[in-house]
């Protein structure tokens, strides 16, 4: 069971606090059954606009028409709200009232606050793009602060990093921003590489046009580069999304990115076929890369962000170098009129397609070729300020499975913009995303009073050290089921490790409690769950999640610990 890249696989104990020697953990016994019904709410965000694009305002309960699958279902919760829009006022050169600056809406129930994070992906943004956007968005986050949202501040940079946790306070916001700023960004590097390796084809073709292997090398690299990329980075946008499962009221993420190739490399397929034809195998260049299509993958973030009812809203930080319909890059790589239009053309829509497609599947937008940020974003900033929301009880009871959502208005004429589906996540599924919340914003519920304690590092070489964990909680605060002549529960223990090369997987395992009845009523009794972590120096954090399949009880911790020399 491997963790990360720097944390190899590990080792699973199970073990008691012997404070009595009465107490013991049976995991031959047969798991418990327990039939418990979790009922699953699913809220949709729906934007209506009439024929000319405005906003409708004052709909009720009965113009909505909620469909499941095709199937009709019952609307039991709806709220709807126009919030006052200082934001709006600012751009029109109207200076808000001192209500509007200082006070949050008091209108908005706590279900409905917005909970919003801005990612910003140094890893696939050129620095220039990046603060160029990040200095327009002082305003429009100002004015979240002031409606009394939250706004949470990460980098992406091969791995996550919190700048600023969620927060109503703007200092700490401007704060983060500048430090967002002054983050090193591998996208140069990137680039770079990139253009060599596009380069390399033209040369090879002039050298030699009857000898395409050289060029072709440069194609299957970059692919290869460009793959890794992307899996590297849907990981982290799928991690910070199920790390959201844990936060109440309404979600979205503002991704702030030059985009990412849905086709790697396609330009320098497009170049390779230009220039020689067929690959050295006889296939076709064009047909090659449609096949490196990743919409799995990107649909991977979106079954993610639907699961966890969050709104993604994609910004390409190319501003209007986005749009060009030329590219200097090209122009001496090229031969023939017109070719490096289409290779900049194609490219950019290459990765201006993957920001339109997972915004579109969760019901939000993209902001696209514009330096005007204020008015892109001021669209934003109107659907977290009107809008209705729908919810239902899910029927499925967390199937694991996809399901459409159809949203209709009674009154002609009006156009809804909700997101497609969700994904009925089974409990188990939910309780390990809350565990990364944990890990990840630094959130922690423990009503099972759970305590993490580690045992000394023992080195085993010089990038592995082995850490003894033991996650162990008051037996008393467990629902145990009587069994003749003892009492039987059962645990699921969720495990995971944030360190400096990312977030490992989760670790799940069954945890089977048996006792002698009348046991548990002692104040003094543990029970206890080791493992034994092999695991690379610094200060990783452990995050533990400890769910009571009986009870439906569920625990959420993390801790720090120092692993080999402190480097600070």
């Amino acid at each position: 069971m491997s963790l990360s890249h720097r944390i190899a696989p590990f080792s699973v104990l199970l073990s008691v606090l012997l404070s009595s020697s009465s107490l013991s953990a049976q995991d031959a016994r047969q798991p418990l059954f327990v039939d418990r019904v979790d009922v699953n709410i699913v809220n949709v965000e729906v934007w209506v606009t009439d024929d000319q694009g405005r906003r409708v305002q004052g709909l009720e309960k009965e113009d909505f028409e909620l469909l499941e699958d095709g199937a009709p279902v019952e609307i039991t919760n709806f709220y709807s709200t126009a919030r006052p829009k200082p934001y709006m006022a600012m751009l029109e050169g109207a200076t808000p009232s001192p209500a509007q600056q200082d006070e949050p809406s008091p209108d908005v129930p706590p279900d409905q606050r917005l909970h919003l994070v801005v990612l910003v992906d140094h890893f696939n943004t050129l620095p220039v793009n990046r603060n160029e956007a990040l200095g327009e968005l002082e305003p429009f986050l100002e004015d979240r602060v002031r409606q009394g949202d939250r706004v949470m501040l990460i980098g992406f940079d091969r791995s996550l990093d919190v700048v600023e946790p969620f927060t109503g306070n703007f200092e700490g916001i401007q704060r983060g921003l500048r430090e967002l700023r002054k983050k090193p960004s591998s996208k140069p590097m990137l680039e770079a590489e990139r253009r060599r390796r596009l380069r390399e084809i033209t040369i090879a073709w002039q050298i030699d046009p009857a000898e395409p292997n050289s060029a072709y090398d440069a194609v299957r690299a970059q692919v290869q580069q460009e793959e890794q990329t992307l899996r590297q980075t849907a990981k982290a946008l799928e991690n910070v999304l199920r790390s959201l499962a844990g936060m109440p009221g309404r979600k979205a993420i503002l991704y702030l990115s030059d985009g990412l190739p849905k086709r790697p490399a396609e330009e320098l397929y497009e170049q390779y076929g230009r220039l020689f034809g067929l690959t050295p195998d006889g296939g076709d260049p064009f047909v090659e890369a449609l096949r490196q299509n990743q919409a799995p993958l990107l649909n991977r973030i979106a079954r993610e962000a639907n699961a966890q009812q969050v709104t993604l809203y994609t910004v390409d930080t190319r501003g209007t170098a986005g749009g060009s319909t030329l590219s200097s890059e090209f122009a001496d790589l090229t031969p023939g009129i017109g070719g490096s239009a289409s290779l900049g053309v194609g490219r950019t829509f290459n990765y201006q397609e993957t920001l339109v497609d997972i915004a579109n599947a969760t019901g939000g937008s993209t902001v696209l070729n514009t330096t005007n940020y204020d008015q892109a974003i001021a669209s934003v900033a109107e659907d977290f300020d009107v809008f209705y929301s729908l919810g239902y009880a899910a029927r499925q009871g967390g199937d694991g499975g996809f399901h459409k959502i159809e949203v209709r208005v009674r009154q002609p004429g009006l156009k809804v913009r909700h997101r497609r589906g969700y994904v009925d996540k089974p409990q188990e599924e939910r309780i390990a995303d809350r565990t990364l919340s944990s890990l990840i914003l630094d959130m922690e519920k423990n009503p099972l009073e759970v305590e993490i304690d580690f045992g000394t590092p023992e080195k085993q070489s010089r990038r592995a050290y082995h850490l003894p964990v033991l996650i162990r909680m008051p037996l008393r605060h467990l629902t145990l089921l009587p069994n003749g002549e003892v009492e039987q529960g059962s645990l699921r223990i969720y495990l995971a490790v944030k360190d400096d090369g990312g977030v490992s997987d989760m670790q799940e395992f069954s945890y089977p409690i048996e006792v002698p009845v009348g046991t548990a009523a002692s104040a003094n009794q543990e029970v206890g769950y080791t493992a034994l972590l092999r695991i690379g120096p610094g200060k990783p954090t452990i995050a533990v999640g400890v769910w009571d399949e009986i009870s439906g009880t569920d625990a959420f911790v993390h801790r720090q610990v120092l692993i080999g020399p402190d480097r600070n």
